[in-house]
């Protein structure tokens, strides 16, 4: 499906983002709560629906965007994503079959950094936020990425927020606007802004993000805040394991099933 995204035009004009829709049965007849979900970089919205369908089986209405430069969307990846989170936002919150008074969100790794970045606009009940990527892991991938380019690598640009084995359609990044983006960026104040409760998972071996960025997050938070470290796993594992999506599940659902 499509979402039309409210983006700033003179960057992107007409700039299109496409979503997966989950819907649940609904039950009473009541409008279910709802769930955004959002993948990291390099990945797309199919990599997360082992997620989606456990949300769904439990209720939720469940809408899965793909950021611009990523998967089906148009545009690319230049910075403020946070515009494609409150795009996907308002629509599920139009949604018939939603409640509007109980959206929460489930960000991967950048994505997770979207989800704060978005959250005191969004009006977001709950929020998941997994391996949560910082500005100065972004600011390494780019640059990584840019040395990659130079020497004519034809790998996946941008990979550090890579979330499964799952293929995905190349990634259209803007580089430079992207650097420019995350240099103004500051994850600890981010964090201090959010005023609903919050679940961190982080697992204590992610190699691409230190378990040490989300200990950080929480020390920030003045919202309720749960940290589930992980033993082991990895930074694609954290994001994948059916355990883990059933305890995600479940405390979204203590949360906006009441």
């Amino acid at each position: 499906m499509n979402l039309l995204s409210a983006l700033d035009v003179r960057q992107q004009p007409a700039l299109r983002l496409t979503a997966d829709l989950y819907l649940p049965e609904l039950r009473d007849g009541k409008p279910a709560p709802g769930l955004v979900v959002a993948h990291g970089a390099g990945s797309c919205a199919a990599c997360h629906e082992e997620f989606c369908r456990e949300a769904r089986g439990q209720g939720f209405a469940v809408l899965a965007v793909d950021f611009r430069g990523h998967g089906g969307s148009g545009g690319v990846a230049d910075g403020p994503l946070e515009q494609d989170v409150l795009a996907a936002t308002a629509f599920l919150r139009r949604h018939p079959a939603v409640n509007a008074e109980r959206l929460g969100y489930r960000g991967s790794s950048m994505g997770a950094f979207y989800g704060l970045k978005a959250a005191s606009q969004a009006g977001f009940a709950a929020m998941v936020l997994v391996c949560p990527a910082s500005e100065e892991t972004m600011l390494k991938a780019i640059a990584s990425s840019e040395a990659a380019s130079a020497r004519g690598d034809s790998g996946r640009a941008l990979d550090a927020s890579a979330e499964s084995e799952t293929p995905a359609p190349p990634t259209r990044w803007d580089f430079v606007r992207l650097r420019a983006y995350f240099e103004r960026q500051d994850s600890g104040l981010l964090a201090a802004g959010v005023t609903c409760p919050v679940l961190l998972v982080h697992a204590r071996d992610d190699e691409v993000v230190p378990l040490e960025h989300s200990l950080f997050l929480a020390g920030r938070m003045v919202s309720e805040t749960t940290l589930l470290a992980l033993a082991g796993g990895s930074h694609g594992t954290a994001q994948h394991d059916p355990a883990v999506h059933r305890y995600s599940v479940g405390w979204l659902a203590a949360k906006l099933m009441h």
